[in-house]
């Protein structure tokens, strides 16, 4: 079940269906579906999952009560609809990190190669049809490929965890594939969000887990990448990330779409925090009309004409934000709390199948936070799914420890 889940959530949710207006991502459907049998044939269920599911409905039911009684109501129906799937796919997923052995977990790392590879299937059958992806015309201008994706940010958060959970092997082969994706990655779909995973992903290796001898190979291969871009053609390869850099710094006199489109989650989310006295939208409101009156959707709709990323506030710490208010700020405490927590304790222990489990854990949880705070679309995308597993998971692990510490202590007693 957890191979499917990884799948289902870096490779399927790109693809929907159009339900009554709303649109179901078929990883949605598909571990809906596939989940229930799953449930019903293991009705054994973990303590762990029904306490996190109680404090989750128990959220919903303010959140509800947020929404009903806030400043706009035209997205309630979204949240009707929404929410009891929401619910029921982070227990599966709740259970399914539980259940999973460290076997199960280290399989990832040859799913992960497959995944990588049917994604890169796609940007080859993109440059040899290129009629049949009208959509991505635009970003395959200028020598960005996204295959079966919308868009390379879509590529770039969606691949990533497959590439880190690679980076992060106990083999050294299995590493160098990691590397050999992420630069060839580089070469097909490069984007702004990839090369802000990118930079995050350094830091995280260099100073939280003091890789710094895989740093240096990796480091001195990207920015050979770059450097031959810009040689080949500085405008098409090259200009564009800078271009969107330049916009989130100087946030008042950029007309760049993309960094707009970033800095009015920003906004958003602070705007809704402020008129929601805290409380939030509601689960799924982002959206709901008046939208906030900021400064780059004024800038988006005066100057280009447009309305761009109102409902998900282009990452999702921005759309939490915006709905759950301060709670919303809460939960992205906890996490990165559990995640310190944990990288902290498992760093103790020597090198074994069930510690590499846990670093593959780790990563899925730190590329969840990095994308909350670049780019990342809503609840059901697959970061945010693969995080629930994640975090699953490593709460069974630290109980075992906690359990065999008491007994250790009782034995020396």
């Amino acid at each position: 079940m957890l191979k499917l889940w990884f799948v289902a959530n870096t490779l399927l949710w790109p693809f929907n269906v159009d339900a009554g207006g709303l649109k179901l991502g078929l990883n949605v459907i598909l571990l809906t579906l596939v989940g229930t049998v799953w449930l019903l044939k293991n009705q054994r269920f973990s303590g762990y999952s029904v306490n996190v599911l109680s404090g989750l409905f128990i959220f919903l039911i303010f959140s509800y009560l947020a929404a009903i009684t806030g400043i706009c109501t035209d997205k309630f129906l979204k949240f009707a609809l929404t929410a009891p799937v929401f619910i029921f796919l982070i227990f599966v997923g709740l259970e399914v990190g539980w259940r999973s052995t460290d076997n199960d977990w280290l399989n990832l790392q040859k799913v992960s190669q497959w995944v990588l590879l049917v994604a890169f299937a796609g940007f080859i059958i993109e440059a040899l049809l290129p009629g049949s992806f009208p959509l991505q015309a635009g970003s395959r201008s200028e020598g960005k490929f996204s295959g079966l994706f919308a868009e390379p940010s879509h590529v770039a958060f969606s691949l990533f965890p497959s590439i880190a959970i690679l980076l992060v092997a106990e083999s050294k082969p299995m590493r160098r594939k990691g590397i050999l994706a992420l630069v060839s990655l580089l070469l097909f779909s490069r984007s702004s969000t990839l090369i802000a995973l990118i930079v995050v992903w350094v830091s995280y290796r260099m100073f939280a887990q003091g890789k710094f001898r895989q740093v240096l190979l990796a480091v001195p291969a990207m920015a050979l990448i770059v450097a031959l871009g810009a040689m080949v053609d500085y405008d098409r390869f090259v200009g564009p990330t800078l271009e969107r850099v330049a916009g989130v710094v100087g946030a008042s006199e950029t007309q760049n779409m993309s960094s707009l489109v970033y800095l009015q989650g920003w906004q958003d989310a602070w705007n809704n925090l402020l008129r929601t006295e805290g409380l939030g939208l509601g689960f799924n409101m982002m959206g709901c009309t008046p939208l906030p009156d900021v400064q780059a959707r004024d800038i988006l709709s005066s100057v280009m004409h447009i309305e761009l990323n109102s409902e998900d506030g282009s990452h999702l710490f921005g759309k939490i934000v915006s709905e759950a208010g301060i709670f919303g700020i809460l939960f992205f405490i906890v996490i990165i709390w559990w995640w310190i927590r944990i990288e902290k304790k498992f760093r103790k222990y020597g090198l074994n199948k069930t510690t590499a489990a846990i670093s593959i854990q780790m990563a899925l949880i730190f590329t969840f936070i990095a994308q909350a705070f670049i780019r990342s679309p809503g609840y059901f995308s697959g970061g945010f799914l693969l995080m629930i597993v994640a975090v699953s998971a490593s709460a069974k692990w630290r109980r075992e420890c906690i359990a065999r510490d008491v007994a250790n202590r009782g034995g020396v007693q």
